[in-house]
């Protein structure tokens, strides 16, 4: 059965920070060649623009981290979690 996964909460793939994003690299690449569908949230201040790596698919989300702190991953979380919330609202519809 091919799965639709998504991996949150990274600062985003290819790893350019520490141990999540690499976890989340290593995996999500792993679950593509077992023919999973996967999206992992990036940053979009991340240095990889692209909009797929490896066959991952790859979701740029709005990140202010950079223009108010700490209080930015907090949005940035959050609109990380409501993007894949909508867009599974929007495939059942």
């Amino acid at each position: 059965m091919k799965l639709r996964i998504a991996i949150l909460g990274t600062r985003g793939i290819p790893n350019h920070y520490g141990g999540f994003e690499h976890i989340s690299e290593y995996v999500s690449a792993g679950l593509v060649k077992r023919g999973h569908s996967v999206s992992v949230y990036n940053s979009h201040n991340h240095p990889y623009k692209e909009d797929t790596w490896n066959g991952v698919d790859i979701v740029h989300c709005y990140d202010p981290e950079y223009l108010i702190g700490t209080a930015g991953q907090f949005v940035y979380d959050l609109t990380a979690l409501w993007m894949p919330a909508a867009k599974s609202l929007m495939w059942y519809c």
